[in-house]
């Protein structure tokens, strides 16, 4: 899952997170199916062959994407590097690399099509509109539905759209219908990503039930999380049984903090409209940096798999001064593993 670095000589570092297109020339190559390849690829995916991409940092960079936002949840702009702070694994890290543009994203829509939502559809196809119509003009998409399994539904052939007509129709043509094999989509969309043209991936997840129908394991999806560069929103349209069941609030919650995206739980259709366009400003708003990881040690070598997960905090310093409530949103972790070569003790 995790290929050798290139040159068996020298020790390599593969950092698994979202980066921005600002600093892409400082970044290795990104393993991932090329477009046109995908395109051609069935539009219902077998979750047991979901791969983790992988990017090779040759400049060993962390790249970080982080959200500012204030006390109501707006978007924070005009900081400046000096004002963040970055530690792993509790250690402060020296930001080497810091861009605040409102670029282009590659995006994915990953919607809960099971027979739960059809009372909820009106409702969540007005606030998609909203999302779109409040997203960068030039953001690509695709659509994953899911139910009883996954499902691409952009046009047959179609990787990803700037036709925001695409997105409408995609919609407009799925019918909420069988169980909830939410994983499997998760999974499916994070491969997906990978054949994005810009650095700058996202996923919004909009799901109102516990997953009753994936192959795939709650800890396995993660491990895609976990290793892909991808922000995911999150946003819980529970009722019911589901509104008492903190455990379907959780995974939401839990896959929002691992990717630094937020989770949202609106308690009516003019809330899912209003957290659908707080998500795209959120998205045009944040902040990228970038920092120099330390080597891997040789226990973190020898970890299963080779594998070693680096927890990831972003402070903002004199956050007083910058006015009452703010809070940062990063991913709080990542996968690094170790090629071949000599690691530090």
């Amino acid at each position: 899952m995790n290929p050798d670095a290139p040159g068996a000589s020298r020790r390599s570092l593969m950092l698994l997170l979202p980066f921005s297109a600002a600093l892409s020339r400082l970044m290795g190559e990104v393993r991932q199916p090329r477009r046109k390849d995908r395109a051609q690829q069935q539009q219902q995916p077998s979750p047991q062959t979901v791969e983790d991409y992988v990017l090779r940092s040759h400049a060993n960079l962390v790249v970080l994407d982080v959200a500012v936002v204030n006390a109501s949840g707006a978007p924070v702009s005009g900081l400046a590097r000096d004002q963040f702070l970055v530690r792993e694994d509790g250690r402060i890290q020296a930001i080497k690399q810091f861009t605040a543009d409102d670029a282009p994203v590659s995006l994915g829509l990953l919607l809960d099509m099971s027979g739960s939502m059809s009372r909820k559809m009106p409702a969540m196809h007005r606030a998609i509109d909203a999302f779109l119509g409040a997203s960068n003009p030039r953001d690509e998409y695709f659509v994953v539905a899911f139910n009883d399994r996954p499902r691409f539904v952009l046009p047959a052939g179609v990787a990803f759209s700037h036709r925001r007509e695409d997105v409408r129709a995609a919609l407009l043509a799925s019918r909420p219908q069988g169980r909830t094999a939410l994983y499997d989509g998760l999974a499916a969309a994070v491969q997906h990503l990978g054949a994005g043209s810009y650095e700058r991936r996202v996923l919004v997840l909009i799901s109102d039930g516990k997953d009753t129908a994936s192959a795939l394991s709650l800890s396995a999806a993660l491990r895609r999380v976990r290793s892909a560069p991808v922000t995911i929103y999150t946003m819980g349209l529970f009722s019911g049984a589901e509104e008492a069941d903190e455990t379907n609030r959780g995974v939401l919650k839990r896959i929002a903090r691992i990717t630094g995206g937020f989770y949202f739980s609106p308690e009516n259709a003019d809330g899912i409209e209003q957290a659908c366009v707080r998500i795209a400003r959120d998205i045009r708003a944040r902040y990228t940096l970038a920092y120099t990881p330390p080597e891997l040690t040789k226990s973190e070598a020898a970890a299963p798999g080779g594998n070693a997960i680096r927890k990831i905090k972003v402070e903002l310093l004199l956050r007083d001064r910058l006015g009452p409530g703010l809070s940062v949103r990063a991913r709080s972790e990542y996968v690094a593993a170790a090629g071949k070569g000599e690691t530090n003790d």
